[in-house]
């Protein structure tokens, strides 16, 4: 067949005994988390996985091929099918990295890796995951050359019959909805199944397509070993019991066929139970080996506690200049509408001939196409990301006349040599340059974001995206957002480097086309609120809200230049897309410049006389500038931005702080609602920043059950209160400025003298964060290669 890897997705129900039993996982290590231990060697900082969760890759050979097949099994979130499309996005990324390494001319994709996906029959007719990944699974961009689905029909889900668990008259029947076949076996038959295996097989690798077995059979026990089912079941449990167990029903019929012998039997029997109890005795002092990486794994740090290198974000102006002109290089044979021709390819060279004025869609081009003529690959996926929302991006390019569709930054034009990294994934020691993917993907969010963390855990070298119509949007994938993306390292050790762009800001949008709900990733990080230095702590997840299109671009490029990956959860633009004042010079991504995770306020001209220190993120910022450009005490104020909210930049944000020894007013200022948004994150690490006995003040919208009012008159008027509630009280403040000066001059003591931020840090820092500032902070660039 010429497969060599399989992908293996796993129900609950007999886990243990495939990975025991098939796949070769040491029994002693299951006998150990069976009995309270970890998974995980005793040193491991990783907090492991129930029992029924468990994966390590393994390995299944075959007398009738030369070589063994790797299986990986895959780590999965209790929310079973959800690892459904983790397993396509794991597969095809899989089998599309070994196609390269061979240069095989006659590749189809679905040659080297097979993917087998179990279910159970409750869940597969019942999640509503198993419809979105069977419907993307013949997809152009999300194909993996078809999946091999099995469905243990118990019959029963939990307690629940199946009578009220579907509508349908079996639990398979909702691939038919997408034209794929559908194999009926019993269970009780090994050697049917066997038949139905080969079929499935077969069709597989002849139409690479997926395909169902629905394997019909029944569970011995409960929902586990000590559950009782005849209190809900009894008629099924008393006909169960009168059945003998499927392994004896298959060993009578070989022995009364002449197959094995009683004594052969017995000697089965007998070998696997002494390797259990050898197993059991070795369990006690095991410790267990950390799951194997994969080689592209391999050339990235793991998670040792040790200080990852950053390489330089930035890049000569020569070359943005030219991956600029060629996003969007037209070819002959492309007729492009004639408004992208007028408002985006026209303003986009003589931005780049100018040198400034750079805005976001530009950045953002910029960013992919310097990765790619470094080898990396990049693939952007979600709804509509081709044009982009908000009509902004125009990575590709539509003929007017054929409809083909033509991608500017994959023909740069001729071969370069990758990065270091890059190298090591060609065989011939080459780097070409990467390519882009552009997958505009069906209309799901859950299933699409699974199948993009599943490539980003295949490939560290690919820069996998997912944009959200609307931040909003991602609520739907929730599931895959907290089992996988934000806890799937702290658990599993799987690191993963998703972007998840989303798209937020307050603009007359409405509740759900607002928000993407920045709290809740907030609240999955595990930055610690006081600041202490944890031996070995690791962020698990980078949360920010850009505000230039530079810092866009660093980001991106941040993502795959660090020697370790993260998933990045970026507030994107939405009405920035087209602000004049919220662009970039090229000068601010050339050599040299790097993401900054805290922006001080450029028009602060003497910082003495800022008597209020204003924080805000994202695109709040350019409201608050044009009110205090316009305020005749605006130069008392000064505007912080905090780009990278987690981890919490705290060492960057008191040096930025302290320049203002005046200040004796501190607000934090945001759009979102008081129990939304950054504020219930950032107030109790700002608070330890600032001097003692000042508050940190909040402006903002007040509590709010909905994300935002759905009337657009009505968040008009909250937002041009909010905003002019941020400079309430400048007079006072100013006028205890002078009085300061006075006394000053007089050498009274000053009336604010005590709130100075000109005092030592060892006075304003808690000793927890002064202890955090003494060693290098984790993941600081040690090197610039």
């Amino acid at each position: 067949l010429g497969i060599s890897e399989v992908v293996a997705g796993l129900t609950h129900r007999g886990r243990m005994s495939l990975l025991a039993a098939l796949f070769e996982y040491p029994k002693d290590e299951l006998l150990r988390k069976l009995h309270g231990g970890s998974e995980f060697p005793n040193d491991s900082p990783h907090t492991g996985d129930m029992l029924v969760d468990l994966a390590k890759p393994g390995s299944v050979f075959y007398p009738d091929i030369e070589s063994k097949i790797n299986v990986d099994v895959l780590w999965n979130a209790c929310h079973l099918e959800s690892g459904m499309p983790v397993g396509m996005g794991k597969s095809r990324t899989k089998d599309i990295n070994i196609a390269r390494r061979k240069n095989d001319p006659n590749y189809v994709i679905g040659d080297n890796v097979l993917a087998v996906s179990l279910h159970g029959d409750s869940s597969f007719a019942g999640q509503g995951v198993v419809a979105e990944s069977l419907s993307m699974s013949g997809l152009s961009h999300f194909t993996n050359g078809g999946t091999i689905h099995i469905v243990n029909n118990n019959q029963i889900g939990y307690t629940t019959p199946s009578s009220h668990t579907r509508m349908t008259r079996y639990a398979s029947d909702i691939a038919k909805s997408f034209d794929m076949p559908i194999i009926h076996v019993n269970g009780e038959n090994p050697e049917e199944v066997a038949r139905a295996a080969h079929i499935a097989v077969a069709y597989r690798q002849k139409f690479r397509r997926d395909i169902v077995i629905d394997m019909w059979t029944f569970r011995k026990r409960g929902h586990n070993e000590i559950d009782e089912p005849s209190f809900t079941q009894p008629g099924m449990y008393s006909a169960i019991r009168a059945r003998k167990s499927v392994p004896s029903q298959f060993e009578e019929r070989l022995i009364s066929s002449g197959k094995l012998t009683k004594e052969q039997a017995e000697s089965v029997r007998r070998d696997w139970l002494n390797s259990l109890n050898m197993a059991f005795v070795s369990s006690a002092a095991c410790d267990p080996v950390e799951p194997e990486k994969s080689h592209d794994w391999k050339l990235l740090t793991q998670s040792n506690g040790g200080y990852p290198v950053q390489k330089p974000t930035g890049v000569d102006l020569a070359t943005l200049y030219q991956v600029g002109v060629d996003s969007v290089l037209q070819r002959d044979d492309i007729k492009v509408h004639p408004r992208i021709e007028r408002f985006h390819v026209k303003p986009r060279l003589k931005r780049l001939h100018d040198g400034h004025g750079i805005d976001w869609a530009t950045a953002e081009a910029l960013a992919f196409g310097t990765l790619l003529r470094e080898g990396y690959n990049v693939r952007l996926s979600g709804q509509d990301v081709g044009r982009g929302t908000f009509s902004q991006r125009h990575v590709m390019f539509v003929c007017q006349e054929t409809e083909k569709v033509y991608v500017p930054l994959n023909n740069m034009g001729g071969a370069a040599r990758g990065t270091q990294e890059t190298k090591s994934l060609h065989n011939d020691g080459s780097g070409p340059y990467g390519k882009l993917e552009v997958v505009n993907s069906n209309l799901c969010e859950e299933a699409v974001v699974g199948f993009e963390y599943g490539v980003s855990t295949e490939d560290p070298f690919t820069l996998a995206i997912w944009e959200a119509q609307f931040g909003d949007f991602y609520n739907n994938s929730q599931a895959i957002v907290d089992g996988y993306i934000v806890s799937g390292e702290t658990k599993w050790s799987q690191q993963n480097g998703l972007v998840m762009l989303l798209p937020h800001g307050f603009d007359g949008g409405g509740p759900d086309h607002s928000s993407c709900r920045l709290e809740r990733h907030l609240m999955l990080s595990n930055d610690p609120v006081d600041g202490r230095s944890l031996e070995g702590f690791l962020p698990n997840v980078f949360v920010t809200y850009p505000s230039t299109p530079a810092q866009f671009f660093h980001l991106l490029r941040r993502q795959v230049k660090r020697n370790f990956r993260k998933p990045l959860i970026v507030a994107g633009p939405k009405t920035l897309l087209r602000l004049a004042s919220a662009t970039s010079s090229l000068s601010e991504m050339g050599p040299g410049t790097a993401f900054q995770p805290v922006l001080d306020d450029p028009l602060v001209h003497d910082p003495r006389i800022v008597r209020r220190v204003m924080m805000a993120s994202g695109k709040l910022y350019y409201d608050l500038a044009k009110i205090k450009s316009e305020h005749p005490l605006g130069e008392h104020t000064a505007i912080v931005r905090i780009e990278e909210l987690s981890p919490f930049p705290r060492e960057t944000l008191y040096n930025t702080l302290a320049r203002y020894t005046s200040a004796s007013d501190f607000v934090w200022v945001q759009e979102e609602p008081r129990n939304a948004g950054a504020y219930s994150f950032v107030a109790p690490r700002i608070k330890q920043l600032l001097p003692e006995h000042v508050e940190l003040r909040y402006v903002g919208r007040p509590e709010h059950a909905a994300t935002c009012s759905g009337v657009e008159s009505q968040q008009a008027a909250e937002h041009a209160q909010l905003t002019s509630e941020a400079f309430v009280g400048l007079h006072g403040l100013v006028a205890d400025l002078v009085i300061d000066n006075i006394a000053n001059q007089h050498n009274q003591p000053a009336v604010n003298s005590s709130s100075s931020m000109e005092k030592p840090s060892s006075n304003i820092l808690p000793a927890s964060v002064q202890h955090r500032w003494s060693t290098q902070p984790i993941y600081a660039a040690q090197s610039s290669e």
